[in-house]
């Protein structure tokens, strides 16, 4: 950025590692640690064996199937299926469909999929159609869907009990929670690719993207970049619903992407966001750290938070 230093955090060897085979013994053998990272980042990392391989085999994979001629993406763009049922808002969502609050009125130049747990298991009945399309696709994003949504338990157990003892379980859906990938493309000499914002989701699990550019606001306020690239390094974000629901205990984890200007650049990132079930109860956590629970649902919550986040008009009517 222009007349901003912008410092690298470099994680790989010295965040918590995390083997395949023992993977919640080495988790909760370093919980000190992740809850030392929450306060003093406002965010959690760990490397999680053989991830970076397999997120890039997924980000090859999406990529075919963005410059595929048929089939094409464009034919399972996202109101193809219901929307805000269980499965969330998931399907193809076009290049510049989303104007973020932030960025006066200019599109984000990226295209996205979104892979709910429903739709890997084709609920409801089509909406798994772009996956049957693209196979391989289909595969690669169940892998990593699994992974994702495996540390997303363990990191949200750890996360209610620092909230309090007599804090809600969270719930967490594979139904409804959702794995983005997105596809950033070259937008002539435009550094910001995706502007400041945190997510709505209850966690958000950050793979290592195909480039740099991701930036996060330490609790501290100063901005810094962690080294994911070429790494396993995988992050934890706090979504604006866990900060609700916490009772403002977290704050969410604000992030932005930006890039330095190269002809034909494009740049890869997948994450997931992790919901409760959309059709359970919402409910926030008090000063004496009992529950308190709300009228609307999870899903109501998203559902109001989507409604803002920018889609171009024609695509969402």
């Amino acid at each position: 950025m222009t007349g901003t230093s912008i410092y690298p955090l470099a994680l790989s060897g010295s965040v918590p590692c995390l083997r395949s085979d023992s993977l919640e013994e080495d988790f909760w053998a370093s919980g000190q640690q992740l809850r030392g990272q929450l306060g003093e980042w406002g965010f959690m990392a760990l490397e999680l064996e053989g991830i970076g391989e397999r997120v890039a085999k997924l980000q090859a994979a999406f990529t075919g199937a963005c410059i595929s001629r048929s089939p094409r993406l464009a034919d399972f763009r996202y109101q193809s299926v219901p929307q805000m049922t269980r499965g969330g808002n998931h399907g193809y969502f076009p290049f510049a469909s989303e104007v973020p609050r932030l960025a006066n009125g200019v599109a984000d130049p990226k295209e996205f999929l979104h892979v709910s747990g429903a739709m890997l298991e084709d609920l409801p009945p089509g909406s798994a159609g772009v996956l049957r399309a693209f196979p391989v696709l289909a595969s690669e994003a169940s892998a990593v869907f699994n992974d994702g949504f495996e540390l997303a338990l363990l990191f949200g157990e750890l996360l209610r009990r620092l909230i309090s003892a007599r804090a809600p379980q969270f719930s967490l859906s594979r139904y409804s929670s959702i794995l983005r990938l997105v596809r950033y493309r070259d937008m002539g000499d435009r550094e910001v690719l995706a502007h400041e914002h945190s997510g709505i989701q209850m966690l958000g699990i950050q793979f290592p993207p195909s480039d740099a550019g991701l930036q996060y606001v330490l609790n501290d306020g100063t901005w810094t970049e962690p080294v994911l690239t070429s790494t396993d390094v995988v992050l934890c974000n706090i979504g604006r619903m866990l900060s609700s629901a916490s009772g403002g205990r977290f704050r969410p984890s604000t992030h932005r992407v930006h890039r330095s200007p190269t002809p034909g650049y494009e740049r890869y990132s997948t994450v997931l966001f992790v919901h409760p079930d959309h059709e359970e109860r919402q409910w926030l956590v008090d000063r004496n750290g009992d529950p308190d629970y709300l009228d609307g649902t999870w899903g109501d919550f998203v559902g109001e938070r989507v409604r803002g986040l920018g889609l171009q008009r024609e695509l969402a009517d």
